[in-house]
């Protein structure tokens, strides 16, 4: 009997860790799926090709997807993983992943932040969440390395003025009036705290010492953000991706001992190499234009380009009415602002690469008959200490 009870508790630790690192695989996998439901089914139409707002794919030489096809993928997608999440084996979630990417590719501004985040994560998990322990332990660490990644480029890309004077007075200028004060009463000398507590919270996390304490400043961050979407009623598809967050951060990171800096950011393998290449280290190519700000966390940072198409009224005429009420017409010069036509449509910002604005200020070129007047208007990034912007200006014989 007495050596029994020692071979079970030489036994414990070891199950003890086993137990611990499934029980956070099976909640990170299940609230993953759940969130990512949630953000797809809020933006239906982004992910289907029978609407208004232009795709993007990656090439033309992309065959078109006609109705009802287009629903048919996007309906199958969703049927899957809700599959998955009832019903979780690897193989089903690696279909899933497959074909969610492969979705993607037929429209650029379906690469959103939230879907490229738990994409990734999902094929973490779908690549090592079924093997033994150890593949257990590194595809938690692999979740936490893109998490703590999203942190670090997300506080950086928001450190630049446009920020403080453009990008945070718009955020609260949505808010009701009796909370206007957070935009009008802070100084500005106070909002780069926000970036500064992002990056904080972002070493916080890869340390065992101030883990615990990360964690409760990114909930609360994630819970004042979901405040601040909610009052203002505004970007309703990445409230279940900032719920989703506040859990990423608790079930991976709180009171987690056994992982350390070393093993979230040295790669222990091929897989571990490619997550900190695409979301640790090419990131800092968006600084120079040579990276996408939407893969480097860049949501509002106030730090992407911004595009408006110029037209004439006889030009807007000729336009589908859906798109009237995202023209200002108030006084000339009347124009387009893109951003805002896909919120109203598709419920998500455009994927603010100059390639993209090209194919829309295309679409708007050929439903007017290539108009001479019509004239897109790309914004490069802002100067970071003095929010300036370069302007670039196609006409439609330049955009065909």
């Amino acid at each position: 009997m007495k050596e029994s009870g020692i071979r079970i508790l030489n036994r414990s630790p070891d199950s003890s860790n086993r137990d611990s690192a499934h029980f956070r695989l099976a909640w990170l996998r299940n609230t993953i799926l759940l969130a990512l439901a949630g953000c797809m089914v809020l933006s239906w139409k982004l992910w289907i090709s029978t609407r208004f707002f232009p795709l993007t794919p990656v090439s033309d030489s992309l065959p078109a997807i006609h109705f009802p096809f287009d629903y048919l993928w996007f309906f199958f997608v969703l049927a899957l993983l809700a599959l998955v999440f009832f019903l979780p084996r690897a193989i089903l979630l690696f279909v899933f992943v497959c074909l969610a990417i492969a979705l993607s590719l037929w429209d650029q501004t379906r690469w959103q932040p939230w879907f490229v985040q738990t994409i990734a994560m999902l094929a973490v998990l779908g690549w090592f969440g079924w093997k033994k322990r150890q593949h257990q332990e590194i595809a938690l660490d692999l979740c936490r390395l893109i998490i703590v990644a999203s942190y670090f480029w997300s506080g950086w890309q928001k450190l630049n003025v446009n920020f403080v004077r453009q990008t945070w007075p718009e955020i609260i200028g949505f808010l009701p009036q009796a909370f206007q004060f957070l935009g009008s009463d802070v100084p500005a000398s106070i909002i780069p705290i926000i970036p500064l507590v992002e990056i904080a919270i972002s070493f916080g996390l890869l340390t065992r010492r101030f883990r615990n304490l990360a964690v409760i400043f990114a909930i609360i961050t994630h819970l004042f953000i979901l405040s601040l979407l909610v009052l203002s009623g505004e970007n309703t598809v990445v409230w279940p991706w900032n719920l989703a967050m506040a859990a990423f951060v608790f079930v991976l990171f709180w009171g987690e001992l056994e992982s350390d800096t070393r093993k979230i950011i040295f790669p222990r393998n091929i897989f571990h190499l490619l997550i900190l290449i695409f979301f640790g280290a090419l990131p800092a190519l968006s600084f120079a234009g040579r990276w996408d700000s939407y893969l480097s966390s860049a949501l509002y940072s106030g730090n992407t380009r911004q595009a408006v198409i110029y037209m004439r009224r006889p030009v807007i005429e000729r336009l589908p009415g859906v798109i009237h009420e995202h023209i200002w017409q108030s006084t000339e010069p009347f124009f387009l602002d893109i951003n805002r036509w896909s919120f109203g449509e598709l419920n998500v910002s455009v994927y603010p690469e100059n390639r993209v604005y090209r194919k829309v200020a295309q679409w708007v070129c050929r439903q007017a008959d290539n108009d001479s007047v019509i004239q897109l208007r790309i914004l490069g990034k802002p100067d970071p200490f003095t929010g300036l912007r370069n302007s670039e200006y196609y006409d439609c014989e330049q955009l065909r």
